[in-house]
């Protein structure tokens, strides 16, 4: 019975993916045969900016833009916002920040486009019902980029400015009895203190500060700039905010309280009654219109999230930069003869070292080859994220992206005096000396304690050196810069860790400087790998392996079913079926 059952499930998933593929060739078949609306004559393009911004579309399921066509990427964003700098239909645009959810570098890449949007002579009209939470300054620092903000009448403008903010365990499981080892190199490594200590230790407190400071600096002067408003006076009005609609308004930082439909109404207005079209349908006629045009490409490769090894599976929804799909995407744009220049987007914490590496390595490969690379920092760019930037000609960053973290943090913890006072006991057979060097029921040993630190300091000294060479850097330069300090992209280019200050479109014109592209050739900024929406993802999907892998999980769930009593039986009998190990979520920001 049991073997039945498991070939029924087995079958019917095999049956339920190739019926979903089935039915999106045959869904885009049918999207190939219709034939929509030409794009009105005179329009207002509408964005209603998501939370949680891809830095390109690259990395989403298998067609899900078929789906979800309403979520373009921050790269996405920024084309489309150019395309329609040259199109004399479009007159404006209406932006509902109201599910918005920037990060501050993302909000400057966006207030950029749109600067450079009403430079070609259109208009922008931002909207939001309300603007609350821990995002709401740097989402109110995008709205500044409009000539006009409305906020709904029973709305907040929440800018109560930025925090920097931990939750520290070092007392909690010293209480335990859980030892937390953990080392880094150096003092300013921040990445293990919530585990070890139990506040910010002097040396990170003192870097966070400034880069607090920076970072609320710069987002203030360009409100008081935007909204010819004196500094003293928006830091006046920062330190009273949350404010309501009513105060925002007699203030000077917003221009209208409106409900949205009113809010749309003025916009269309300001065109004369012009069509509101949605950016992404815009964005998918647009983009069929000008299909005979053959622009030089500039392959954007996105390094957005943790670093990892290996590649990416298909079907993931985490954001990670996978090394191995990294390496891919540089091949593709190699081998791709459309494309002049690589411009990496980094957008990463870090993670692991040899990941990082290994991009580093397809980067200065491709580069040696004479491939030019630039690198385009987004929010954050910080340990292995500035680690895969020393490939680059030269390395763009906003004034609010946060880098450098040039360090290294590997530890522990130690859990066997917390599983003594329960009575549980571990014993081992084990060959090697250090076999069990990482083991969580045991301290280092000494011999295990020194080859660790050897380990640290040895990437630690591979890092520096390499810092030292791609930035031209002295000693005592590089060694002001690392010890595991971040720097707001603003003090980075200060100290040499960054050239240029800006996002997309100064990389692009750097891009297209270091290809030597005529000033009248045409370019175009084009994610990679690009996106196969087709049979072929899904044989790559067999191919790695990862259909067998949901089938092996299946098959182990299977064996819990059948086994599932006797488990319990044993759980009942030790009293595990009382043990409750949930905790409560916890919230960092």
């Amino acid at each position: 019975m049991l073997k039945f059952l498991k070939g029924l499930l087995i079958s019917f998933g095999v049956l339920f993916l190739v019926l979903i593929v089935g039915g999106i060739v045959g869904l885009r078949y049918v999207a190939s045969q219709w034939q929509p609306e030409p794009l009105p004559e005179h329009m207002v393009l509408s964005l209603t900016l998501k939370p949680e911004l891809r830095e390109t579309s690259v990395g989403a399921l298998p067609f899900e833009n078929v789906f979800n066509p309403g979520s373009p990427s921050l790269l996405d964003l920024v084309n489309i916002l150019k395309t329609a700098s040259e199109d004399e239909r479009v007159q404006g645009l209406f932006l509902d920040l109201s599910a918005a959810d920037v990060r501050p570098a993302e909000a400057q890449e966006l207030r950029e486009a749109i600067s450079r949007f009403r430079a070609s002579g259109r208009f922008v009209q931002a909207y939001a019902d309300s603007l609350e939470g821990n995002g709401g300054i740097s989402t109110y620092h995008l709205a500044t980029g409009a000539e006009s903000i409305a906020l709904q009448p029973s709305g907040l403008l929440d800018i109560r400015g930025i925090s920097l903010s931990t939750p520290f365990f070092g007392e909690a499981l010293e209480k335990l009895g859980i030892e937390a080892d953990f080392r880094t190199r150096h003092e300013y490594k921040g990445a293990a203190a919530s585990m070890t200590s139990a506040a910010f230790p002097a040396p990170i407190r003192q870097n966070y500060r400034r880069l607090v400071d920076s970072l609320y600096a710069g987002i203030a002067a360009d409100i008081a700039t935007a909204r010819r408003l004196s500094p003293s006076s928006v830091n006046g009005l920062i330190d009273t905010a949350p404010l309501t609609a009513g105060e925002a308004k007699s203030n000077g930082l917003i221009d209208q309280m409106l409900y949205r439909d009113q809010a749309i109404d003025a916009a269309r207005a300001r065109a004369d009654g012009a069509r509101l079209v949605p950016l992404t349908r815009y964005w998918n006629d647009a983009g069929t219109e000008n299909d005979d045009e053959t622009p030089t490409r500039i392959a954007v490769i996105a390094v957005d999230g943790p670093i990892v090894r290996g590649r990416a599976p298909l079907f993931a929804r985490d954001r990670q930069a996978a090394a191995q799909s990294i390496v891919d995407a540089v091949e593709d744009a190699r081998n791709d003869t459309r494309v002049k220049a690589i411009i990496l987007r980094v957008s990463s914490p870090g993670g692991s070292y040899v990941a990082s590496d290994t991009i580093l390595h397809a980067l200065s490969a491709a580069r040696a080859d004479g491939m030019p690379i630039i690198v385009s920092m987004s929010d954050m760019a910080a340990s292995g994220g500035y680690f895969v930037a020393l490939a680059a000609d030269h390395v763009v960053a906003h004034p609010n992206t946060i880098t450098g973290s040039i360090g290294v943090v590997s530890g522990k913890l130690n859990l066997s005096g917390f599983l003594g006072e329960y009575g549980v006991r571990t014993d081992s057979v084990s060959a090697g000396r250090n076999a069990d060097m990482f083991s969580m029921t045991k301290p280092f040993s000494a011999d295990e304690s020194a080859r660790l630190d050897a380990v640290l300091d040895t990437i630690y000294e591979d890092f520096t050196t390499k810092v030292a060479t791609a930035r031209r850097l002295g000693p005592a330069e590089v060694d002001a810069a690392a010890r595991g300090r971040v720097w707001s992209g603003e003090d980075a280019k200060r100290i040499g860790l960054v050239d240029v200050l800006g996002g997309y479109a100064e990389a692009e014109g750097l891009a297209r400087d270091a290809a030597g592209i005529a000033p009248e050739t045409r370019t175009a900024l084009v994610a990679y790998p690009e996106p196969r929406q087709d049979l072929n993802a899904f044989v790559t999907a067999l191919e790695d392996g990862e259909i067998g892998e949901s089938v092996s999980r299946l098959d182990a769930l299977l064996t819990f079913i059948r086994y599932h009593g006797i488990i319990e039986s044993v759980l009942n009998s030790t009293g595990g079926g009382r043990i409750d190990a949930s905790a409560p979520p916890i919230n960092v920001r």
